[in-house]
């Protein structure tokens, strides 16, 4: 009868760790079918050893730590998910114009369209029925849209894509320079200084095929000399070696800069570039750009608007 009893006591402790044991592989298979659901195997031995007691705990930790684990990689999905909505909004709404106002083509500036001669570029005429490639609904300032006149409707020599400007009109932005032109025009508040910088070294690059030197006359004079040279991190940022000499479409005045050249600048851009060599230390990267920027406007033949449209 003793033996009996003890046979009894060692079944029912074995079904009883097969009875905990389940618990664990059952939680994990139910996951959806991503995990697959071990084999457990239990010993026929009559008595239950404290090894087990712990196994049967450590598989309580482990499915605890899993359901944790699942919990927290759904909230980053979620926050995931609202970063890109934002994205594809932000996109969405400057593509297509939608920005601080609604574009209406029809009433947009045009210039009328001009021939090109020998260095100067000309002016396209608005293709009928156009749909451009990319609308910025918000209007820039005065001073903006005067600087950004040189590229409405401009000409160039290679392939290049029209876009619409709110009281601007078309600008027309050359292929090879469009991805960098769009990273400055693609938000709701577009950089339009940035903008008219990629498309003053889009244009500068174009002339540079037909630029020509006029050496310093002996009866000129420098209205501007340079005290200090520029140094090599200025020279790599914007080089002046396109303005050395370089003979312009209008009236220009001579600044000397230590170890570059005699350098020419426009009359109507000479405060702009003077205020940048003033600072301490000299500005030369922004007083370069400005030389850029008019590089680009003298490159361009010079019209006016149509009358029943109005910069």
């Amino acid at each position: 009868m003793k033996a009996f009893c003890t046979a009894a006591t060692s079944v029912a402790a074995v079904m009883a760790g097969a009875l905990l044991g389940a618990g664990p592989v059952q939680a994990r298979g139910g996951g959806g079918g991503h995990f697959s659901a071990p084999h457990a195997t239990f010993s026929a031995r009559p008595v239950m050893s404290s090894s087990t007691t712990r196994s049967v705990v450590r598989i309580n930790k482990t499915n605890t730590t899993l359901r944790r684990a699942t919990v927290h990689h759904e909230s980053r999905i979620k926050h995931i998910t609202k970063v890109d909505k934002s994205v594809v909004k932000t996109l969405s709404a400057s593509s297509s114009g939608q920005g601080k106002g609604k574009v209406t083509l029809a009433k947009l500036p045009l210039f009328k369209p001009t021939t090109g001669k020998a260095n100067l570029m000309g002016r396209l005429s608005v293709p009928g029925g156009l749909k451009p490639k990319l609308t910025l609904a918000h209007a820039p300032n005065t001073n903006i849209k005067l600087r950004l006149a040189p590229f409405v409707q401009r000409q160039w020599k290679k392939a290049f894509f029209w876009v619409a400007v709110a009281g601007v009109g078309y600008l027309t932005v050359p292929e090879l320079y469009y991805d960098r032109f769009y990273r400055c025009a693609r938000l709701n508040d577009p950089d339009y200084e940035e903008c008219i910088s990629t498309l003053s070294y889009a244009a500068l690059e174009e002339d540079e095929v037909y630029r020509v030197r006029t050496p310093m006359p002996g009866t000129a004079s420098y209205r501007y000399r340079a005290k200090v040279e520029p140094t090599v991190e200025a020279r790599q940022t914007c080089s002046f070696e396109p303005f050395v000499e370089r003979q312009w479409n209008r009236s220009f005045v001579w600044v000397q800069i230590p170890q570059t050249g005699n350098v020419t600048v426009p009359e109507d851009y000479y405060d702009r570039f003077t205020s940048k060599l003033g600072s301490e230390p000299p500005n030369y990267p922004g007083a370069c750009k400005v030389l850029v920027e008019a590089a680009a406007a003298d490159t361009i033949a010079t019209t006016s608007p149509d009358l029943e449209h109005t910069l």
